[in-house]
Protein backbone atom coordinates (compact mmCIF):
# COMPACT_ATOMS: atom_id res chain seq x y z
CA UNK A 1 0.00 0.00 0.00
CA UNK A 2 2.90 2.38 0.77
CA UNK A 3 4.41 1.76 -2.67
CA UNK A 4 1.04 2.38 -4.28
CA UNK A 5 0.49 5.72 -2.56
CA UNK A 6 4.08 6.86 -3.17
CA UNK A 7 3.74 6.06 -6.84
CA UNK A 8 0.39 7.86 -7.04
CA UNK A 9 1.86 10.94 -5.40
CA UNK A 10 4.63 10.89 -7.99
CA UNK A 11 2.22 10.44 -10.87
CA UNK A 12 0.01 13.27 -9.71
CA UNK A 13 2.85 15.71 -10.39
CA UNK A 14 2.56 15.10 -14.14
CA UNK A 15 0.18 16.57 -16.72
CA UNK A 16 -0.64 14.10 -19.45
CA UNK A 17 -0.59 15.22 -23.06
CA UNK A 18 -4.01 13.85 -24.03
CA UNK A 19 -7.60 15.01 -24.02
CA UNK A 20 -9.51 13.71 -20.97
CA UNK A 21 -12.55 11.46 -21.26
CA UNK A 22 -15.72 13.06 -19.94
CA UNK A 23 -15.44 12.10 -16.29
CA UNK A 24 -17.95 14.30 -14.48
CA UNK A 25 -20.54 11.56 -14.95
CA UNK A 26 -19.19 9.15 -12.37
CA UNK A 27 -19.62 8.27 -8.71
CA UNK A 28 -17.15 6.73 -6.27
CA UNK A 29 -18.77 4.21 -3.93
CA UNK A 30 -17.48 3.48 -0.43
CA UNK A 31 -17.86 0.01 1.07
CA UNK A 32 -18.16 -0.58 4.82
CA UNK A 33 -19.05 -3.63 6.92
CA UNK A 34 -18.83 -3.26 10.72
CA UNK A 35 -18.79 0.16 12.40
CA UNK A 36 -17.47 -0.98 15.77
CA UNK A 37 -14.28 -1.16 17.81
CA UNK A 38 -15.17 -4.67 19.00
CA UNK A 39 -15.45 -6.62 15.74
CA UNK A 40 -12.75 -8.12 13.44
CA UNK A 41 -10.47 -5.32 12.32
CA UNK A 42 -10.18 -6.66 8.78
CA UNK A 43 -13.78 -5.61 8.06
CA UNK A 44 -14.29 -2.93 10.70
CA UNK A 45 -13.60 0.66 11.60
CA UNK A 46 -14.47 2.35 14.87
CA UNK A 47 -17.38 4.78 15.20
CA UNK A 48 -14.79 7.54 15.67
CA UNK A 49 -13.06 6.60 12.41
CA UNK A 50 -16.38 6.45 10.59
CA UNK A 51 -17.31 9.87 11.98
CA UNK A 52 -14.00 11.23 10.68
CA UNK A 53 -14.78 9.88 7.20
CA UNK A 54 -18.21 11.50 7.15
CA UNK A 55 -16.81 14.78 8.46
CA UNK A 56 -14.11 14.72 5.78
CA UNK A 57 -16.72 14.29 3.04
CA UNK A 58 -18.76 17.16 4.45
CA UNK A 59 -15.83 19.52 5.00
CA UNK A 60 -14.18 18.95 1.62
CA UNK A 61 -17.07 19.50 -0.75
CA UNK A 62 -18.03 15.91 -1.47
CA UNK A 63 -21.64 15.35 -2.45
CA UNK A 64 -23.01 12.18 -0.83
CA UNK A 65 -25.66 11.00 -3.26
CA UNK A 66 -28.31 8.32 -3.29
CA UNK A 67 -26.83 5.32 -5.09
CA UNK A 68 -29.98 4.63 -7.10
CA UNK A 69 -30.26 8.21 -8.26
CA UNK A 70 -26.58 8.25 -9.20
CA UNK A 71 -26.93 5.05 -11.24
CA UNK A 72 -30.03 6.38 -13.02
CA UNK A 73 -28.23 9.63 -13.87
CA UNK A 74 -25.17 7.84 -15.21
CA UNK A 75 -27.22 5.46 -17.33
CA UNK A 76 -29.26 8.37 -18.71
CA UNK A 77 -26.14 10.38 -19.52
CA UNK A 78 -27.04 13.11 -17.04
CA UNK A 79 -24.47 14.99 -15.01
CA UNK A 80 -23.87 14.25 -11.35
CA UNK A 81 -22.78 16.79 -8.74
CA UNK A 82 -19.05 17.35 -8.68
CA UNK A 83 -17.24 14.98 -6.29
CA UNK A 84 -20.16 12.59 -5.96
CA UNK A 85 -19.80 9.74 -3.45
CA UNK A 86 -22.22 6.98 -2.41
CA UNK A 87 -22.08 5.07 0.88
CA UNK A 88 -22.75 1.33 1.12
CA UNK A 89 -22.63 -1.31 3.87
CA UNK A 90 -22.55 -5.08 3.50
CA UNK A 91 -24.10 -7.69 5.85
CA UNK A 92 -26.63 -5.58 7.83
CA UNK A 93 -24.74 -5.74 11.11
CA UNK A 94 -26.56 -4.24 14.08
CA UNK A 95 -23.70 -1.81 14.73
CA UNK A 96 -24.54 -0.10 11.43
CA UNK A 97 -27.91 0.79 12.94
CA UNK A 98 -26.59 1.77 16.38
CA UNK A 99 -23.28 3.41 15.45
CA UNK A 100 -23.29 4.50 11.79
CA UNK A 101 -26.87 5.67 11.29
CA UNK A 102 -26.76 8.50 13.89
CA UNK A 103 -23.55 9.82 12.35
CA UNK A 104 -24.96 9.81 8.81
CA UNK A 105 -28.12 11.53 10.01
CA UNK A 106 -26.03 14.45 11.28
CA UNK A 107 -25.30 15.22 7.62
CA UNK A 108 -28.52 13.89 6.09
CA UNK A 109 -26.49 11.38 4.05
CA UNK A 110 -28.30 8.67 2.05
CA UNK A 111 -26.85 5.15 2.13
CA UNK A 112 -27.40 1.57 0.97
CA UNK A 113 -27.29 -1.62 3.06
CA UNK A 114 -26.83 -4.97 1.32
CA UNK A 115 -28.64 -7.56 3.43
CA UNK A 116 -28.09 -11.31 3.80
CA UNK A 117 -31.48 -12.37 5.05
CA UNK A 118 -30.89 -15.61 7.00
CA UNK A 119 -29.29 -13.89 10.01
CA UNK A 120 -32.28 -11.53 10.18
CA UNK A 121 -34.76 -14.41 9.99
CA UNK A 122 -32.77 -16.36 12.59
CA UNK A 123 -32.68 -13.43 15.05
CA UNK A 124 -28.90 -13.35 15.08
CA UNK A 125 -28.04 -11.01 17.95
CA UNK A 126 -25.30 -9.16 16.03
CA UNK A 127 -27.45 -8.62 12.94
CA UNK A 128 -30.22 -6.08 12.55
CA UNK A 129 -33.86 -7.01 12.95
CA UNK A 130 -36.49 -6.51 10.28
CA UNK A 131 -37.88 -3.64 12.36
CA UNK A 132 -34.46 -1.98 12.34
CA UNK A 133 -34.16 -2.41 8.59
CA UNK A 134 -37.61 -0.97 8.02
CA UNK A 135 -36.68 1.96 10.24
CA UNK A 136 -33.44 2.54 8.33
CA UNK A 137 -35.38 2.57 5.08
CA UNK A 138 -37.62 5.29 6.51
CA UNK A 139 -34.57 7.28 7.55
CA UNK A 140 -32.78 7.58 4.23
CA UNK A 141 -31.57 4.06 3.60
CA UNK A 142 -31.89 1.79 0.58
CA UNK A 143 -31.95 -1.98 1.14
CA UNK A 144 -30.58 -4.46 -1.37
CA UNK A 145 -29.64 -8.11 -1.83
CA UNK A 146 -26.54 -9.80 -0.38
CA UNK A 147 -27.90 -13.39 -0.77
CA UNK A 148 -29.75 -15.35 1.91
CA UNK A 149 -26.76 -16.87 3.69
CA UNK A 150 -23.58 -15.10 2.52
CA UNK A 151 -22.32 -18.33 0.98
CA UNK A 152 -19.32 -18.53 -1.33
CA UNK A 153 -21.14 -18.43 -4.67
CA UNK A 154 -18.36 -19.69 -6.96
CA UNK A 155 -16.19 -21.82 -4.68
CA UNK A 156 -18.00 -24.93 -5.90
CA UNK A 157 -16.88 -28.27 -7.41
CA UNK A 158 -18.39 -27.55 -10.83
CA UNK A 159 -20.19 -24.75 -12.60
CA UNK A 160 -22.96 -26.89 -14.00
CA UNK A 161 -26.65 -26.14 -14.46
CA UNK A 162 -27.48 -27.34 -10.95
CA UNK A 163 -24.91 -24.96 -9.47
CA UNK A 164 -26.39 -22.05 -11.41
CA UNK A 165 -29.97 -22.93 -10.44
CA UNK A 166 -29.05 -23.23 -6.76
CA UNK A 167 -27.12 -19.96 -6.79
CA UNK A 168 -29.92 -18.04 -8.49
CA UNK A 169 -32.45 -19.60 -6.08
CA UNK A 170 -30.36 -18.34 -3.15
CA UNK A 171 -30.40 -14.82 -4.59
CA UNK A 172 -34.10 -14.97 -5.48
CA UNK A 173 -35.00 -16.13 -1.96
CA UNK A 174 -33.23 -13.13 -0.42
CA UNK A 175 -34.92 -10.79 -2.89
CA UNK A 176 -38.31 -12.23 -1.97
CA UNK A 177 -37.69 -11.89 1.78
CA UNK A 178 -36.58 -8.27 1.40
CA UNK A 179 -39.70 -7.42 -0.58
CA UNK A 180 -41.97 -9.28 1.85
CA UNK A 181 -40.54 -7.52 4.89
CA UNK A 182 -39.58 -4.07 3.63
CA UNK A 183 -41.48 -3.43 0.40
CA UNK A 184 -40.24 -2.79 -3.16
CA UNK A 185 -36.52 -3.57 -3.47
CA UNK A 186 -34.11 -2.75 -6.28
CA UNK A 187 -32.71 -5.76 -8.13
CA UNK A 188 -29.18 -5.13 -6.91
CA UNK A 189 -26.82 -7.80 -5.63
CA UNK A 190 -23.58 -7.39 -3.71
CA UNK A 191 -21.55 -10.56 -4.30
CA UNK A 192 -20.45 -12.10 -0.97
CA UNK A 193 -16.69 -11.54 -0.69
CA UNK A 194 -16.89 -9.82 -4.08
CA UNK A 195 -16.56 -13.23 -5.76
CA UNK A 196 -18.30 -14.11 -9.05
CA UNK A 197 -17.63 -15.75 -12.38
CA UNK A 198 -18.66 -14.87 -15.92
CA UNK A 199 -21.52 -17.39 -15.99
CA UNK A 200 -23.13 -15.93 -12.87
CA UNK A 201 -22.59 -12.39 -14.09
CA UNK A 202 -24.35 -13.17 -17.38
CA UNK A 203 -27.25 -14.93 -15.63
CA UNK A 204 -27.81 -11.91 -13.39
CA UNK A 205 -27.75 -9.60 -16.39
CA UNK A 206 -30.43 -11.70 -18.09
CA UNK A 207 -32.58 -11.40 -14.96
CA UNK A 208 -32.26 -7.64 -14.72
CA UNK A 209 -29.86 -7.39 -11.77
CA UNK A 210 -27.11 -4.88 -11.21
CA UNK A 211 -24.29 -6.41 -9.19
CA UNK A 212 -21.49 -5.01 -7.06
CA UNK A 213 -18.08 -6.47 -6.26
CA UNK A 214 -15.38 -5.55 -3.79
CA UNK A 215 -12.71 -4.51 -6.27
CA UNK A 216 -11.90 -0.82 -5.94
CA UNK A 217 -12.90 1.97 -8.30
CA UNK A 218 -15.68 4.28 -9.42
CA UNK A 219 -18.77 3.82 -11.58
CA UNK A 220 -19.27 5.47 -14.98
CA UNK A 221 -21.33 4.83 -18.11
CA UNK A 222 -18.64 2.46 -19.43
CA UNK A 223 -18.67 0.28 -16.27
CA UNK A 224 -19.70 -3.38 -16.26
CA UNK A 225 -23.12 -3.21 -14.60
CA UNK A 226 -22.83 -6.74 -13.24
CA UNK A 227 -19.37 -6.15 -11.73
CA UNK A 228 -19.54 -2.65 -10.30
CA UNK A 229 -16.60 -1.59 -8.13
CA UNK A 230 -16.57 -0.05 -4.67
CA UNK A 231 -13.71 1.32 -2.59
CA UNK A 232 -13.27 -0.69 0.64
CA UNK A 233 -13.03 1.86 3.46
CA UNK A 234 -12.64 -0.26 6.61
CA UNK A 235 -9.82 -2.17 8.29
CA UNK A 236 -6.51 -1.50 6.51
CA UNK A 237 -8.30 0.83 4.09
CA UNK A 238 -9.81 3.13 6.72
CA UNK A 239 -6.81 5.46 6.89
CA UNK A 240 -8.00 8.86 5.70
CA UNK A 241 -4.62 9.70 4.19
CA UNK A 242 -4.96 6.93 1.61
CA UNK A 243 -8.74 7.19 1.32
CA UNK A 244 -8.44 10.83 0.25
CA UNK A 245 -6.49 9.80 -2.85
CA UNK A 246 -9.09 7.19 -3.77
CA UNK A 247 -12.00 9.59 -3.28
CA UNK A 248 -10.35 12.00 -5.73
CA UNK A 249 -9.85 9.31 -8.40
CA UNK A 250 -11.94 8.65 -11.49
CA UNK A 251 -12.74 5.32 -13.18
CA UNK A 252 -10.20 4.51 -15.87
CA UNK A 253 -11.96 4.66 -19.28
CA UNK A 254 -11.61 1.08 -20.51
CA UNK A 255 -13.86 -1.73 -21.78
CA UNK A 256 -14.73 -3.38 -18.45
CA UNK A 257 -17.17 -5.79 -20.09
CA UNK A 258 -14.24 -7.37 -21.90
CA UNK A 259 -12.47 -8.42 -18.71
CA UNK A 260 -11.52 -12.12 -18.46
CA UNK A 261 -12.86 -14.87 -16.20
CA UNK A 262 -11.95 -13.78 -12.64
CA UNK A 263 -11.85 -17.33 -11.20
CA UNK A 264 -8.59 -19.23 -11.66
CA UNK A 265 -9.46 -22.88 -11.04
CA UNK A 266 -6.25 -24.79 -10.42
CA UNK A 267 -8.04 -28.10 -11.00
CA UNK A 268 -8.61 -26.97 -14.58
CA UNK A 269 -5.01 -25.86 -15.15
CA UNK A 270 -5.87 -22.20 -15.67
CA UNK A 271 -2.94 -19.87 -16.18
CA UNK A 272 -1.55 -18.47 -12.95
CA UNK A 273 -0.60 -15.66 -12.83
CA UNK A 274 -3.46 -14.45 -15.04
CA UNK A 275 -3.02 -11.80 -17.71
CA UNK A 276 -5.31 -8.77 -17.65
CA UNK A 277 -5.81 -7.51 -21.21
CA UNK A 278 -7.14 -3.96 -21.45
CA UNK A 279 -8.84 -2.08 -24.27
CA UNK A 280 -8.87 1.67 -23.65
CA UNK A 281 -11.87 3.58 -24.97
CA UNK A 282 -9.61 5.68 -27.18
CA UNK A 283 -6.06 5.70 -28.48
CA UNK A 284 -3.62 7.10 -25.94
CA UNK A 285 -0.56 9.25 -26.49
CA UNK A 286 2.87 8.12 -25.38
CA UNK A 287 2.77 10.40 -22.34
CA UNK A 288 -0.24 8.48 -21.07
CA UNK A 289 1.05 5.02 -21.95
CA UNK A 290 4.34 5.62 -20.17
CA UNK A 291 2.65 6.42 -16.86
CA UNK A 292 0.17 3.56 -16.42
CA UNK A 293 1.28 1.51 -13.42
CA UNK A 294 -0.23 -1.59 -11.80
CA UNK A 295 0.19 -2.63 -8.19
CA UNK A 296 0.14 -6.39 -7.63
CA UNK A 297 1.13 -8.33 -4.51
CA UNK A 298 3.10 -5.38 -3.18
CA UNK A 299 5.06 -4.87 -6.42
CA UNK A 300 4.77 -2.25 -9.15
CA UNK A 301 4.26 -3.76 -12.60
CA UNK A 302 4.55 -1.85 -15.89
CA UNK A 303 2.01 -2.84 -18.55
CA UNK A 304 3.06 -3.91 -22.04
CA UNK A 305 1.30 -1.95 -24.80
CA UNK A 306 0.36 -3.73 -28.04
CA UNK A 307 -0.63 -0.46 -29.71
CA UNK A 308 -1.96 2.96 -28.65
CA UNK A 309 -5.19 1.47 -27.29
CA UNK A 310 -4.41 -1.99 -25.92
CA UNK A 311 -2.16 -3.21 -23.12
CA UNK A 312 -1.59 -6.22 -20.89
CA UNK A 313 -0.26 -6.75 -17.41
CA UNK A 314 0.48 -9.80 -15.30
CA UNK A 315 1.92 -10.51 -11.88
CA UNK A 316 5.56 -11.55 -11.81
CA UNK A 317 4.70 -14.68 -9.79
CA UNK A 318 1.72 -16.97 -9.33
CA UNK A 319 -1.12 -15.54 -7.26
CA UNK A 320 -1.72 -17.24 -3.89
CA UNK A 321 -4.88 -19.20 -3.11
CA UNK A 322 -7.84 -16.94 -2.36
CA UNK A 323 -8.46 -13.38 -3.51
CA UNK A 324 -5.92 -11.02 -5.07
CA UNK A 325 -6.22 -7.78 -7.02
CA UNK A 326 -4.53 -5.95 -9.85
CA UNK A 327 -4.88 -2.19 -9.14
CA UNK A 328 -3.82 0.08 -12.01
CA UNK A 329 -3.61 3.87 -12.16
CA UNK A 330 -2.59 6.71 -14.45
CA UNK A 331 -2.60 10.49 -14.01
CA UNK A 332 -5.32 12.59 -15.63
CA UNK A 333 -4.30 15.41 -17.96
CA UNK A 334 -4.79 18.84 -16.45
CA UNK A 335 -5.80 17.56 -13.01
CA UNK A 336 -4.11 16.64 -9.75
CA UNK A 337 -5.85 13.28 -9.48
CA UNK A 338 -5.77 10.07 -11.49
CA UNK A 339 -7.65 7.22 -13.11
CA UNK A 340 -8.18 3.98 -11.17
CA UNK A 341 -8.87 0.43 -12.38
CA UNK A 342 -9.09 -2.76 -10.34
CA UNK A 343 -9.64 -6.44 -11.08
CA UNK A 344 -10.17 -9.03 -8.35
CA UNK A 345 -9.07 -12.62 -8.94
CA UNK A 346 -10.01 -15.77 -7.06
CA UNK A 347 -7.50 -18.63 -7.12
CA UNK A 348 -9.47 -21.73 -6.18
CA UNK A 349 -9.10 -25.48 -6.08
CA UNK A 350 -11.73 -27.87 -4.69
Amino acid sequence: MTQLMQALSYCMAFMLLAQPVQADQHVNVLLYHHVSANTPRSTSLSPQEFASHMAYLHDNGYQVVDLGQAISSIQAGDELPTKSVAITFDDAWRNIYTNALPIMEQYDYPFTVFVNTDPIDQNNRIAMTWDMLRDMKQRGGTLANHTKDHDYLVRKPTYNQQWLQDTLANIAFAQQRLEQETGPTNKWLAYPYGEYNLALKQALKERGYLAFGQQSGGIAAFSDWQALPRFPAAGPYSNLKTLKLKLASQPMPVDYQGFPEPVIRLDEANANPPTLSISMLRQERKGVRDQVRCFILGAVETPIWQDKQHWQVSASAALPAGRSRYNCTSPIWGQSNYYWLSQQWLVYQE
